[in-house]
């Protein structure tokens, strides 16, 4: 029996039974993870937002505010447990769509919709939420938000006649933008050019025109880095008082504030761009690889109380080696 502890030979069909351990590279001598002590598996809460849609200048409308999923504070929602040894994860940024600008006409002038922000891209666990629909010009409607998976509608143009513009239909992560029920001819003003904003992540547009006061839609409110901001809000049609932008994250009524998924506003017609998306991955510090880097360098790591953010403003990765 003693013969039969002895150390095999490797053949062609046969494995070497004894335990190697030399210069070999594996995960058994470098690993991944704190301290180089092999692979891990990490959790993270996800908080991803599409780009917001442009709004229109002159008689036009804001833009819908891009998608908000997310895991952070959201029971029900699983998060995403990957190990390291599966390698980098991918992310992708969706950009805040291009604005317009509609004179006194009636022709088609509709800003583009946000872009599509993805979470663990390529990767079955993908979380993929797309941007707000774009406004619209004069007797227009706004633009629907990109569906499935879509944000919210941009608002309907202004309509000092007698017919309506609608909203933009808002997808699963969002709501319908403003609509301008039937209204008198006037001159600005009046009342009757009031457009229509964009709906927000938390509500839809409401009615401008003389039938309200044409508020964009809310966004949605997180502290996921640390200090609260809101994402996904709504941007103010034509004639609608900066106080209704429905922004609330410190953006003035002329720009989106950077990678909140904003929609654009009409005020002018040089910065009614939509506002780009974000992605958020956040894990306990305890958990973090020494060897864990984040790129471009543009995307950084964000400290929050004991957690660490992997913090996404522009298409990226996340890497452990």
């Amino acid at each position: 029996m003693r013969e039969i502890e002895k150390k095999l030979t490797a053949g062609k069909s046969t494995k070497n039974t004894q335990d190697r351990k030399g210069k070999s590279f594996g995960y058994q001598i470098l690993g991944f993870g704190s301290g180089g002590g092999g692979p891990i598996c990490i959790t993270y809460d996800w908080f991803v937002v599409g780009g917001g849609g442009g709004g229109v200048g002159g008689y036009g409308s804001g833009g819908g505010g891009g998608g908000v999923h997310f895991s952070y504070c959201a029971p029900g929602t699983a998060a995403v447990t990957k190990n390291t040894a599966c390698g980098a994860i991918s992310v992708q940024v969706g950009a805040g769509g291009a604005g317009n600008h509609a004179p006194g006409d009636n022709n088609c002038r509709a800003a583009s919709d946000g872009g599509t922000s993805i979470a663990f891209k390529c990767e079955p666990s993908a979380i993929t939420v797309k941007g707000g629909g774009g406004g619209n010009g004069r007797h227009r409607p706004g633009r629907a938000a990109p569906n499935p998976s879509g944000g919210s509608g941009g608002g309907g143009g202004c309509y000092h006649h007698t017919s309506a513009t609608s909203g933009g239909a808002g997808s699963c992560y969002g709501n319908p933008g403003g609509p301008v029920p039937s209204q008198g001819a006037g001159q600005p003003p009046n009342p009757g050019f009031r457009a229509g904003s964009g709906g927000g992540a938390c509500s839809a547009g409401a009615n401008g025109g003389p039938a309200g006061p044409g508020a964009a839609g809310n966004g949605k409110a997180s502290d996921i880095e640390g200090t609260t901001k809101n994402f996904g809000c709504g941007g103010i049609g034509a004639y609608v008082t900066t106080s209704c932008n429905g922004r609330g994250d410190g953006g003035s009524d002329n720009v989106a504030t950077a990678n909140q998924g904003g929609g654009g506003s009409q005020r002018t017609s040089c910065t009614n761009v939509g506002a780009a998306g974000v992605v958020y991955l956040r894990f306990p510090t305890a958990c973090k690889p020494a060897a864990m880097t984040i790129s471009p360098s543009c995307n950084t790591f964000v400290t929050a109380g004991s957690c660490t953010v992997a913090k996404f403003i522009v298409s990226g990765c996340v890497s452990f080696e």
